[in-house]
């Protein structure tokens, strides 16, 4: 039991609260956050990846419902998975640490509160996916955590503006900075006055991998936006020959989605490995949402095509398919050897692999357009347009693509540099040019350019 006058001490001095009753040492920026959410009242973290933010506002939320008589903590963040599987989990493990946060605060998969009030003393995890996801929370003391605030929407902050207005009103909002507009970005440029802002650099701190910082540089480069966003916690450049800015592919990763037991479409892409460090990509899409199935290094064609296999049996009997998939493979190289076998396969029993309708692409292909040099450019060009949120009007529009949260497509699809040919068309730099400025093949990115392309199956039943 925490006595009155331990209560009082620890409502100004979060960092000893996390020392002595979570059983934690904060690091020195995890110190810092703590004490800015004690003495100020909004507080806007940004950062790179792995530095301890979840850990932080777990921290936050336990010692707010613990110092502070009938609080209300609304916490929030762009998906499930990042809401529930790591903050709320963050919380969960914490509480566990010291039996009398244990016999306190009564943990459930969407709410944590105080036992005996469970309506009037809590924290609430709501997903930003609702526009009233922090509406209606009254109280004399309200934390509001909101976690990956760079993906969350304008909208979901406006009911928080207004409770603000209120003494004992408190925000903390933590975040990798992908997007160059809105109200993170606002808390760390022009609205940085009204904040206590602070940036962690993923090279300087304790809890990130040194292994994992120099991976991407060695790939990527320190120029790139990935290692600004993703290490150095600082947002993109969007240099001007980027064809696909990192915001709204960050922005596309930090959508949610939920696995329909019908989909309307599915699609299986394979980009093959040629040579060297050269990966082998499978992946598949349902509806907008694109998957990474297998990933490897060599160029077993029989393998690849046994693995397309595998996983097209699969989808037809998980979702009871009635139509053909198309499955699109990089035909350049030895991914002709894929299509061969797969052509094969199909041949000696079409009765069983009636779903596999095979598309043999070529990258690189000149093609017939108005706009685009090639085949890549196309494809590219596709990926760009399912990616952007407004339509030509100005309108918002419905998601049309959710990416896979993977470092090396990210920095793939955002490093591909364009130019203008000599009779005015767009063509996207080649895997050699990449090469020659020291950045690796783009295989993931490639695997989803596959996904993407548009084909027109024939319509035929089982």
């Amino acid at each position: 039991m925490i006595t009155k006058e331990a209560i009082f001490y620890y409502a100004n001095h979060p960092i000893e609260f996390v020392k002595d009753i979570v059983n934690a040492t904060p690091d020195k920026e995890q110190s810092k956050i703590l004490q800015s959410v004690a003495q100020n009242q909004m507080t806007t973290v940004r950062s790179g990846h792995g530095v301890g933010k979840s850990t932080v506002e777990a921290w936050a939320i336990i010692w707010f419902m613990m110092t502070r008589p009938f609080p209300k903590i609304p916490c929030t963040a762009p998906t499930q998975h990042q809401l529930f599987d790591i903050l709320w989990a963050e919380v969960s493990k914490w509480i566990r640490n010291n039996t009398v946060l244990q016999k306190e605060l009564i943990w459930t998969k969407e709410k944590v509160y105080m036992r005996g009030y469970a309506e009037e003393w809590f924290a609430v995890a709501r997903t930003a996916s609702k526009p009233d996801a922090l509406q209606g929370f009254h109280a004399n003391d309200v934390l509001y955590i909101i976690d990956e605030a760079s993906g969350v929407s304008d909208t979901i902050f406006e009911p928080v503006l207004g409770a603000l207005s209120t003494t004992g009103a408190r925000l903390l909002m933590c975040g990798n900075p992908t997007q160059l507009s809105g109200f993170f970005y606002d808390s760390h440029n022009k609205n940085r006055a009204s904040y206590a802002a602070f940036h962690i650099d993923g090279r300087k701190s304790s809890r990130v991998s040194q292994d994992f910082v120099q991976t991407i540089i060695n790939m990527y480069g320190e120029d790139s936006d990935v290692f600004r966003v993703r290490v150095a916690g600082d947002f993109p450049l969007q240099e001007d020959d980027i064809f696909i800015p990192l915001s709204i592919i960050e922005n596309s990763i930090m959508t949610e989605f939920s696995t329909p037991k019908q989909p309307h479409l599915i699609h299986i892409g394979a980009d093959i490995a040629r040579f060297g460090d050269d990966k082998t990509v499978i992946g598949y899409k349902i509806d907008e949402k694109a998957i990474f199935y297998k990933k490897r290094q060599g160029q077993d064609t029989m393998k690849t095509a046994d693995d397309i296999i595998l996983l097209g049996e699969q989808l037809v009997q998980q979702y009871q398919l009635t139509e053909p998939i198309p499955v699109k493979i990089d035909d350049g190289g030895v991914g002709g050897g894929v299509v061969d076998r797969l052509r094969q396969i199909k041949r000696n029993d079409t009765e069983r692999f009636w779903w596999l309708e095979i598309y043999p692409i070529q990258f690189g292909q000149r093609i017939k357009h108005k706009h685009y040099y090639d085949s890549t450019t196309y494809m590219m060009a596709t990926v760009k347009k399912l990616l952007q949120p407004y339509d030509e009007q100005g309108n918002q529009k419905p998601v049309e693509l959710i990416l896979p949260d993977d470092d090396n497509m990210a920095a793939q699809l955002s490093g591909r540099k364009y130019f203008i040919t000599e009779n005015s068309k767009i063509k996207i730099e080649s895997k050699k040019d990449m090469k020659k400025r020291g950045r690796p093949s783009p295989d993931e990115a490639d695997c989803i350019l596959l996904l993407c392309l548009p084909v027109k199956p024939p319509k035929r039943k089982r």
